[in-house]
């Protein structure tokens, strides 16, 4: 292949966008990744037992606010990300600690803290493949999905029903992160209507096997033997 050939065919390609604060897409921005956090909060209150269903929301709330704190790395050097901190902030320590009072269970902690791990593992993937990088999104996935099982336990679940959710939800997200992914560098044509047409798909795929994992789990609540 001559070196002409060579730098034609490498044209083309687009270089992996890497994670630089203030230069990020801001996340808090990105339907999707609310999407995905929000159905994980609303599995985890569901499937709570014990312990009641608003200790559980408040765990997730707080979920919420770590979330808009960590989006406010995209607006380093831009004007909002004090405002953004501190709602952010706000919500992180009142949601628990509301929680905490209402009586949750503080098994949840140790769901929140595993959280940190695929965090980080989505920021390392981001700056060494780039943010749209299947490894990124997929733990940057996992780590919002924890919301579901920190959710589940504060509210009374047990640490392996937590665990459960987790593993039927998680792969699920990360498929239909992936699909999206696949089309939107695939194919061409992509207008806003066409994005928030694909985003309420995706949302109803979700909320359909959200239903069915919840009420699989109260279905096998009813028929366990006693």
């Amino acid at each position: 292949m001559s070196s002409e050939e060579r730098t034609d065919s490498g044209a083309g390609k687009r270089p992996a966008r890497r994670l630089r604060f203030g230069r990020l897409p801001d996340p808090a921005k990105a339907h999707g990744a609310w999407a995905y956090l929000v159905l994980s909060i609303l599995a985890g209150t569901l499937t709570a037992t014990g312990r009641g269903l608003l200790p559980a929301f408040l765990v997730g709330v707080g979920f919420a606010g770590v979330f808009l704190c960590a989006s406010a790395l995209a607006l380093v050097g831009k004007r909002g990300i004090a405002t953004r901190l501190a709602s952010g902030l706000l919500l992180a320590v009142v949601g628990p600690g509301a929680a905490i009072y209402l009586g949750a269970s503080a098994s949840f902690f140790a769901f929140s803290l595993a959280a940190l791990a695929p965090a980080a593992l989505a920021g390392y993937c981001a700056e060494k493949s780039g943010i749209m990088s299947p490894q990124a999104m997929a733990f940057a996935v996992v780590a919002l999905v924890i919301a579901a099982p920190s959710s589940a336990c504060a509210g009374g679940a047990s640490a392996s029903t937590g665990l459960l959710l987790l593993i039927l939800l998680a792969p699920f997200f990360a498929y239909r992160t992936w699909k999206v992914r696949d089309a939107i560098t695939s194919e061409t044509g992509w207008t806003r209507a066409k994005l928030k047409r694909q985003g309420l798909t995706e949302a109803l795929y979700g909320l359909g096997w959200v239903s069915v994992v919840v009420l699989s789990f109260h279905l096998y609540t009813l028929l366990e033997p006693r």
